[in-house]
């Protein structure tokens, strides 16, 4: 049951942390119509774009589902494509570069926005989210997704595939059909509404990447990128119906490779074998050092929501890893469910557990509505 399993209440509160962490749906729709108008100002362009063939497109957290919006601001990002479809060979990665920034600073309001990064130019919507739009030519005829990407710092073009990325973790999230949460609500018949589904996957991954960003927040210098935590997610992901259990699992094979593998780490592209993810680990191995004290405490820490300990401390160590915000959202979240339920006599205490549950299940007793004058009453026995 829902209501009186722990493993299932534990992966609700974790589904509901990790649901008050990401992109709403305002500020989506808001940075789909910024992208769209970037998108036809570059079409526009006579001097340089319009003449290829070209695909602009999102890629990273926004289109695999996975946004966190980061501590102390109330900023996301959105990683968009430029890709375009002719021989790289005849152009130069800083041709390619310097022609996207050109267009973009003949805007009015663009060019008091541009940033140049290392691969990308990113355009601050100040408040709200950053575009980070990457430039690149198709890399081989037979594949759509590879693209040539130009290294600022290198001076040279970079082998990538973030369309690829995408569609490798999408069908790794996919790999478990129904999640346990899904299972519990169909077999209680509770309204659907009531619950945001992503897979165990996607949820997981936002809420390690949480946790990095509470973990690292005195000192970022050595902080762990999103791709390289996203990437060993999916790598280790073996179809976990619980986000719980697809944590641990994720931590527990990041602890053994680091316990019992002499060498290092490394984290490719699984699209791409050419682009190392890690390789930042080699010419500094602080970040690697960082990495593995980050892990093994979340893995510490896992351990301890296994046990027994009672919800005070459960809630405890949940506010440590993911911040007190997130799970008090999320506890409010599941209590005024609960209330709705017992409102509309829909909820019940098991006779056998102590559990609360579904009303409608064997051998329940209904929770009776709350007329207390003052506010509502914990419906969680004692």
């Amino acid at each position: 049951m829902i209501f009186d399993n722990k493993k299932i209440q534990l992966d609700d509160i974790l589904d509901r942390m990790a649901e008050s962490l990401q992109l709403g749906d305002s500020r989506y729709d808001r940075m789909k119509g910024h992208y769209r108008a970037v998108k036809d100002w570059i079409e526009k362009d006579e001097k340089f774009f319009k003449p290829f063939a070209y695909e602009v497109y999102p890629h990273g957290s926004v289109k695999i589902l996975t946004t966190v919006k980061p501590i102390g601001k109330d900023e996301f990002d959105l990683d968009i494509a430029l890709h375009l479809k002719t021989n790289h060979a005849a152009h130069t990665p800083q041709k390619i570069y310097w022609e996207l920034k050109r267009r973009l600073e003949e805007h009015e309001n663009y060019k008091n926005m541009l940033e140049p990064k290392k691969r990308c130019i990113r355009l601050n919507y100040a408040g709200d989210f950053h575009m980070d739009i990457l430039p690149g030519i198709q890399e081989y005829l037979w594949d759509q997704d590879r693209l040539c990407v130009p290294d600022r710092t290198l001076g040279t073009w970079v082998s990538s595939n973030p369309r690829g990325y995408a569609k490798w973790f999408i069908n790794r999230a996919n790999s478990v059909k129904v999640s346990l949460l899904e299972k519990a609500v169909r077999a209680e018949n509770l309204p659907a509404d009531n619950f945001k589904y992503k897979k165990p996957l996607q949820r997981a991954v936002q809420l390690i990447k949480r946790y990095r960003d509470v973990y690292f927040q005195k000192d970022d210098t050595y902080k762990t990128s999103s791709i390289i935590l996203t990437t060993i997610a999916g790598l280790y992901y073996n179809g976990q119906e619980s986000i719980f259990d697809t944590v641990e699992g994720i931590v527990n094979q990041i602890l053994t490779h680091v316990n019992y593998v002499p060498q290092r780490l490394k984290i490719f592209n699984p699209v791409n074998a050419q682009e190392d993810f890690t390789d930042k680990w080699d010419s500094d191995p602080k970040y690697y050092e960082a990495f593995k004290a980050f892990a093994k405490h979340l893995y510490l820490q896992w351990e301890e929501l296994k046990k027994e300990h009672g919800v005070i401390t459960e809630g405890s160590i949940l506010k440590g890893l993911f911040g007190d915000e997130p799970f008090t959202k999320a506890q409010r979240s599941q209590t005024d469910l609960l209330e709705s339920y017992r409102s509309n006599s829909n909820l019940g205490i098991n006779r056998e557990t102590g559990g609360v549950t579904s009303a409608a299940a064997a051998g329940i007793a209904i929770v009776k509505n709350n007329t207390f004058f003052g506010g509502k009453k914990n419906v969680f026995p004692k």
